[in-house]
């Protein structure tokens, strides 16, 4: 296991890709990554980061996968990640600790609308975090989007029409969030999505197309 990313890895500005998943890695995401402007492939996944995001990962422009899934990060998402133009996939699922029914640390807040920028992104996992507020529409401008997890977190509805414009959409995970199933259902333009396999929402909230186990 290695246990720190030295500073000087920004010098490294022809690398394509860098996988340091399942160390032992801890303290901050390194913001001297954001100068590895030839980067197409960061993974971090699997270790011990803690605190913020950093900003600096916006400039990676050519960056098409993003994986910092399985950390302690307790962080927003910050808005220059909108600048991200190439990525085509965004994992930051199970960033936070569970201790006795109370959340210590995770991505949280509010899912950025600069999110809506990213029109090459196709795959998205936020899961099993603390993110709040309400289900953004930008979402529905990712064309090329065709799974989206953001089930285990804190968010509320409605659940946008805007979604059916993501016409690739395959999977969307909404489950166990705060969606109230009195005020809102998944949306008939969702459930008609041509390429839809996988839906899922909580048992009160109404679904013609969700698979559901209650």
């Amino acid at each position: 296991f290695i246990t720190a990313v030295p500073p000087e890895i920004g010098q490294l500005t022809n690398l394509e890709t860098l996988s340091l998943a399942d160390n032992a890695l801890s303290g901050l995401v390194p913001m001297q990554l954001g100068d590895l402007i030839s980067l197409r492939r960061l993974q971090l996944s699997g270790n011990f980061f803690e605190s913020q995001l950093p900003p600096s990962l916006g400039r990676l422009e050519m960056l098409e996968e993003l994986d910092i899934s399985d950390n302690w990060l307790s962080s927003t998402i910050p808005p220059e990640y909108g600048n991200m133009i190439s990525l085509s996939s965004l994992s930051l699922h199970s960033n936070y600790n569970d201790n006795d029914g109370y959340f210590t640390w995770g991505i949280k807040d509010k899912i950025p609308i600069e999110i809506g920028i990213m029109k090459n992104l196709q795959h998205i996992n936020l899961s099993n975090n603390y993110l709040t507020g309400t289900l953004i529409t930008e979402i529905g401008q990712l064309y090329l989007l065709q799974t989206m997890n953001l089930q285990n977190n804190f968010l509320q509805g409605p659940i946008p029409e805007e979604y059916s414009n993501c016409v690739l959409m395959k999977e969307i995970l909404l489950q166990d969030n705060n969606i109230d199933g009195e005020s809102f259902g998944m949306p008939e333009e969702i459930c008609r999505l041509p390429e839809l396999d996988l839906a899922r929402v909580d048992c009160e909230v109404s679904c013609s197309c969700c698979l559901t186990t209650c």
